[in-house]
């Protein structure tokens, strides 16, 4: 897919147009990612992650944004983000956290939906508390996935339709915002991953960093009357 002619990826002056008026100064990602911070380039692309790209897209309008990149690939299951990222995020003071969940969790053959729900509420509601506005982020499409190997994809097509579901309703109550990537289509499901399979290479990060400005840009302008001010998600 050419960058120019890609309808998935942002276009030129199209994030600070979004994003104009934006008050959130503080910005942290929250989920699973190389341990490295760089994606596998994809020319036209390069090679930087989503929570880079999504902060200088913020940076557009304010060049003091603040970014702490806290995805990690030590993180497998959503417990991980509670345990292991969840303190940070929320030592660090922000006021915008956009969590990606961890898609690959779900293609466990002893995925708990469950336990994967609780933990999900045991990082947002917190964040909430301490101020944050928080951007849910459900994966791609997982049964294009090279790393999806021989699970039944019937099975995985299920489990990411509850969870997506499910995501959307704690957005709601908890008066959070969200992005479901799955529903995309095959024309941004198309070569996103890397050479594990496993993992975003530079398309999908960029393609994933759009949908969030866009969703961002999406609250911050909405179309119903009596919106919340621009910048903030009305609590809960």
């Amino acid at each position: 897919m050419n960058k120019k002619n890609d309808p998935c990826r942002l276009h030129d002056g199209e994030a600070r147009r979004l994003l104009a008026g934006a008050r959130w100064r503080r910005m942290v990602a929250l989920g699973e990612g190389r341990a490295d911070r760089r994606a596998e380039p994809v020319e036209g692309y390069g090679s930087a992650c989503w929570p880079e790209l999504v902060a200088d897209a913020l940076r557009e309008g304010e060049p003091a944004v603040a970014c702490l990149n806290l995805l990690s690939g030590r993180v497998r299951q959503a417990a991980d983000i509670r345990s292991r990222q969840l303190p940070e995020a929320l030592a660090f003071g922000g006021d915008l956290a956009v969590i990606q969940l961890i898609g690959h969790e779900l293609l466990s053959p002893g995925f708990d939906a469950g336990t994967f729900r609780t933990e999900l509420v045991r990082i947002i509601a917190p964040l909430r508390e301490r101020g944050y506005d928080v951007l849910l982020v459900d994966p791609f499409d997982l049964t294009r996935s090279p790393g999806a190997g021989q699970l039944d994809h019937e099975v995985v097509r299920a489990r990411q339709r509850a969870q997506v579901k499910h995501s959307r309703t704690l957005a709601l109550r908890h008066g959070a915002l969200h992005v479901d990537l799955s529903s995309s289509g095959p024309v941004a499901d198309a070569g996103m991953w890397d050479g594990t399979g496993r993992a975003l290479n530079g398309r999908g990060h960029a393609v994933t960093a759009a949908a969030v400005v866009r969703a961002l840009g999406r609250h911050l302008r909405p179309s119903s009357p009596g919106s919340s001010p621009a910048g903030k998600v009305p609590r809960p």
